[in-house]
């Protein structure tokens, strides 16, 4: 294994800049398992998890648990408020489409915030991030919601069926809780999830030809959206199958005790325990008293 990676290192400066990503990509995954499969040889167990308060994983855990306590409040209610963070967007209405999550504790969106000023201390330092991330959601939503009732469309967003979750952290804070609230939920809107991402798009087809976004193709509405270059990015019958199939294979969480459970999970560690009783091998402390 050392030779395989000197031989390999050895052809660094030769590779070109996307086998040379590629490369370095696959040794970490391969120090990873080589990691494991050492661990496994060792008889003495070691926690898959090991819990650091201090570390930015955990603590990004640790925020996403304590957006899901904050208090769920209309979307169309939110006010004007400084500060960054994480939030999460709920849909609560009568669409076909996302009835399995309708009413849940499963968030349609997450997103992050971050600070306008990086290292900014105070709300009114971060600027109105957080509000102006849940702004612009807001105006995607009316924009197609007047539009469907306009054309006469079936089955129309509409602004009142949608709530939110916020939280103001401290700058840098909501970078990990976005990825685990990602991780934990699959928001079906999300781009991460590759199913009917899109509505965080803007009007950026300019001089390209960029495939109309499965959200567009699902709601149409927004100009930007809707132009003759743009084709869609997949049928929408095959995109309401994915919708389909992706609640299907991720069932969203219905009450808020199995929600709190999948947090506390989280953190759990590997309880260690072996199938049967364990032996003690260690040996009695000779009697310093007694003869040789």
């Amino acid at each position: 294994m050392r030779d395989a990676a000197n031989e390999l290192g050895a052809l660094g400066p030769s590779l070109t800049t996307v086998m040379n990503t590629r490369v370095r990509r696959d040794f970490f995954t391969l120090l990873e398992e080589m990691e494991k499969f050492a661990s496994s040889l060792d008889p003495v167990l070691e926690p898959r998890f090991w819990f650091d308060p201090a570390d930015q994983r955990t603590a990004g855990n640790l925020v996403a648990a304590a957006l899901i306590s904050q208090q769920r409040v209309p979307l169309n209610l939110i006010q004007r408020s400084y500060g960054a963070g994480v939030y999460a967007i709920y849909y609560v209405g009568d669409h076909p489409l996302y009835a399995p999550i309708s009413a849940s504790e499963t968030p349609i969106y997450v997103g992050k915030a971050d600070p306008q000023t990086p290292m900014a201390r105070r709300p009114r330092d971060q600027g109105e991030k957080l509000y102006g991330r849940l702004s612009d959601h807001r105006k995607m939503i009316r924009t197609v919601s007047a539009y469907a009732f306009e054309n006469n469309l079936p089955n129309p967003l509409r602004i009142e069926d949608f709530e939110c979750r916020r939280l103001v952290t401290a700058s840098n804070a909501q970078m990990h809780a976005e990825s685990h609230l990602i991780s934990m939920f699959k928001p079906v809107w999300n781009a991460e999830t590759r199913i009917c991402w899109g509505i965080s798009k803007h009007g950026d087809t300019e001089g390209r030809n960029n495939a109309r976004s499965p959200w567009d193709v699902i709601h149409p509405g927004r100009k930007w959206a809707m132009l003759e270059k743009l084709e869609d990015s997949r049928p929408p019958e095959k995109i309401l199958t994915d919708v389909t199939a992706h609640f299907e294979n991720n069932p969203p969480f219905n009450n808020r005790d199995a929600l709190i459970k999948a947090f506390m999970d989280s953190f759990s560690q590997d309880p260690m325990i072996a199938a049967e009783a364990v032996k003690d091998d260690e040996q009695e402390p000779e009697d310093a008293s007694s003869s040789p």
